[in-house]
């Protein structure tokens, strides 16, 4: 039985020649999360003097639209529902949040970025330190973690998780 030694130099040449592969290889990943990133939604009131307090302080808050949105609880609300210092509301009037007080005669509405997660998502230059070659395909941004896994809200409201990185690499590795 023979048994192959490279050259000395050898495995780190062939690392620098296989890079430009393996960020082309990022970019589908990169390409593939983008297209399974979630929107981004705003909060937006409708900007007069009969707009609740709790919603003027949401006024432009922006998260990921598998998320939910953090408002301030009205007082009838937290004596009489319990819903804590926190009302978490998909969108505004969403009854899930049980929160009444801050659903009753809501204006506001959401106004939705459909690239708003994907304008996070990059990928890096291939770093060759050796014989290995890294490249990173990263979002980076407000709550895109919670974004990617999914998060639980206090009473036990949950949001899923959208995996729009793990996807996008799962999907990258099965067009190989």
């Amino acid at each position: 039985m023979a048994k192959f030694t490279p050259a000395p130099g050898l495995e780190e040449a062939l690392a620098l020649m296989i890079a430009p592969d393996v960020r082309r290889i990022a970019l589908r990943v990169e390409a593939a999360a983008k297209s399974l990133a979630p929107p981004t939604k705003r909060w937006v009131t409708v900007g007069d003097d009969r707009v609740r307090p709790t919603h003027v302080d949401a006024q432009g808050q922006e998260v990921p639209g598998n998320l939910r949105f953090t408002l301030n609880s009205m007082d009838w609300d937290v004596k009489h529902r319990g819903v804590g210092p926190s009302t978490y509301m998909r969108e505004p009037r969403d009854r899930s949040s049980r929160a009444i007080a801050n659903l009753k005669n809501c204006r506001c509405s959401t106004h939705k970025d459909p690239d708003g997660i994907a304008r996070l998502i990059n990928t890096g230059q291939p770093v060759v330190s050796g014989k290995k070659v890294t490249v990173t395909v990263y979002a980076q941004g407000p709550l895109v973690v919670e974004a990617e896994v999914g998060t639980v809200y206090p009473g036990n409201l949950v949001a899923d998780g959208a995996h729009f990185m793990a996807g996008g690499a799962a999907i990258a590795a099965a067009r190989r």
